[in-house]
């Protein structure tokens, strides 16, 4: 049994133990034109995925280029100005904390209690 290229060569084909009534003929055909044309379908999207994953690894690549490039630029900023200049953030010590007068405690800045009763 050969490959069917066509609806031309599809009329002549014994399908397996199935019955060759001239009604299901006609939707043998049409069914098998349908996934001839679902197949086509397929293979262009393929060749379209295939494409994109090539252009999308080429950008990755040259992503992780410039990422590389400004990490070293960051450390070469960093080794010439000794780390002047960097902020420092602030820790949760006693000192963002504050005392209030029955005795609890309350946060202040980022740090803030929150109740999840509902």
């Amino acid at each position: 049994m050969g490959h069917v290229k066509g609806l031309h060569e599809a009329r002549g084909l014994p399908i397996g133990n199935l019955p060759q009534l001239k009604g299901q003929n006609g939707q043998l055909t049409s069914k098998l034109a349908r996934l001839d044309h679902q197949r086509g379908l397929l293979e262009r999207q393929l060749a379209v995925w295939a494409e994109k994953q090539k252009v999308t690894a080429n950008r990755l690549i040259l992503l992780e280029k410039q990422m590389t490039e400004i990490e070293r630029l960051i450390r070469e900023h960093r080794a010439t100005n000794g780390g002047a200049g960097r902020r420092k953030r602030p820790s949760a010590t006693h000192s963002n904390r504050q005392q209030k007068f029955d005795g609890t405690t309350s946060t202040t800045g980022r740090q803030r209690d929150v109740s999840v009763e509902y």
